[in-house]
């Protein structure tokens, strides 16, 4: 018989937990996205509002699936900061093309709040025709039903938001296999299995909801300095007395091009969120990461057993990748990025510790920090910038020392303003 010491039964203890909340919220995916029968056919009029900033990936295909959906009436609009927006070609190539379409280009925000994306969202706002909103990222691609299966939801009494379940699609580089597996491995069974909980949960890829549910918590006034608008408004929503559905119509999150800074940066940027939004969630979530569990287990004692949990646990993980990518956007990754499952596990272990200790964010060119219900306040310069700001100041000031003295210039025998005065002549 093997001996077994306390600390090896303790995390054989987490590596079962681990195994079964993986298991369950692969169940709950199953079930929110499973196809529904006799949902009512409710068509209320949407504006859809579509921030944009830049060249997102596939952008122009992004945005021509929004000029295709199969629903009766709805209206965009297209909101951009900059004139100099390169997505503004974009936008006016594709109001070319679907010219019968109800579609506007909104230039320019106003000064609102901290929160870019809200900033824009408020300039839009003014435009909006009819009742009922959604708010969509600019990074996604929707099938012409997107928009009838999503607002059916609505047809429930109390119904207050309808989000959506995302795929992450297209991976080319190294950052982009990484990303579209978390976002549909871990990410995509997560939010499920809030939904099935009844927990808020909500991204902000695809939001729809009455405008009385949003003037209800304040508008977009209430979160226009949060990081996490999206989730703000979930909460506020469901304290307003709304209920919150998940949509089974699964939208895809476009990812092809992206390096390891951009998904380190990403998800540490969303680590933040939950800490400050979710904490007993976020404190909960490295017993999630399969990989992570297995490693401290197989590395923490002599016993064999650990190694095989290792390997069972490794193997679960990118199961859970392969299958939920299948079942979710319709076809399996590559081989060999499923080899990126446990690395991608790992890098974020590091990212949640991060989270913990660090409360700064770069996003959309700014540095914020994170406090309270993710309230954002500009972030000082780190100490890194500082030390090399002194350093050329320095720098600069022994130049100035060392420069010699230029000889004092002679003075001008006469002064000339005017371009009619004479020689010598004051002007007049």
């Amino acid at each position: 018989m093997i001996p077994v010491d306390g600390g090896s039964l303790v995390l054989g203890l987490v590596a079962v937990v681990a195994v079964v909340s993986t298991v369950w919220s692969m169940g709950c995916l199953l079930w929110v996205t499973r196809r529904r029968k006799g949902v009512a056919d409710h068509t209320p009029p949407v504006t859809i509002y579509k921030p944009l900033k830049g060249l997102d990936e596939g952008l122009e295909e992004n945005l021509r699936s929004f000029f295709q959906l199969d629903y009766p009436i709805y209206q965009l609009i297209f909101g951009v900061a900059d004139a100099n927006d390169p997505a503004i070609e974009v936008v006016r190539k594709l109001q070319a093309e679907f010219p019968e379409r109800d579609s506007l280009l909104v230039v320019g925000t106003p000064a609102f709040g901290l929160n870019p994306k809200v900033e824009n969202l408020a300039a839009m706002e003014h435009h909006r025709k009819h009742e009922t909103i959604l708010i969509s990222d600019s990074n996604v691609r929707v099938r012409p039903s997107y928009l009838r299966e999503t607002a059916c939801y609505l047809a429930e009494p109390g119904v207050g938001l309808v989000s959506n379940l995302f795929a992450g699609v297209g991976e080319e580089d190294a950052g982009a296999v990484m990303e579209n597996l978390q976002l549909n491995g871990f990410i995509a069974a997560a939010v499920a299995g809030a939904a099935v909980m009844r927990i808020t949960c909500v991204v902000g890829k695809s939001m729809l909801m009455p405008v009385a549910a949003l003037e209800a918590i304040g508008g977009l006034a209430a979160v226009r300095n949060l990081l996490a608008e999206d989730q703000a408004i979930g909460v506020r929503v469901r304290q307003a007395g709304y209920s919150i559905r998940l949509s089974h119509h699964v939208i895809d999150n476009v990812n092809a091009r992206r390096g390891f800074q951009w998904f380190l940066n990403r998800h540490s940027r969303w680590y933040k969120i939950r800490r400050r939004m979710a904490l007993p969630a976020f404190l909960a979530e490295p017993v999630a990461n399969l990989t992570a569990v297995g490693l401290i287990w197989a590395f923490s004692g002599e016993v064999g057993i650990a190694w095989g949990g290792l390997a069972l646990l490794v193997g679960l993980g990118m199961l859970r990748d392969a299958f939920q990518t299948r079942w979710l956007r319709g076809s399996f990754p590559r081989l060999r990025h499923l080899l990126f499952s446990p690395a991608k596990d790992i890098l974020l272990l590091g990212v949640w510790f991060d989270a913990i200790v660090n409360r700064r964010v770069r996003w959309r060119g700014h540095s914020f920090l994170v406090g309270r219900m993710t309230r954002l306040r500009h972030a000082p310069a780190t100490r890194q910038v500082r030390r090399r700001v002194r350093r050329v100041r320095q720098i600069r000031q022994r130049q100035a020392l060392d420069r010699p003295a230029s000889p004092p210039l002679p003075m001008p025998s006469s002064r000339v303003t005017g371009s009619e005065s004479g020689p010598g002549e004051p002007a007049t």
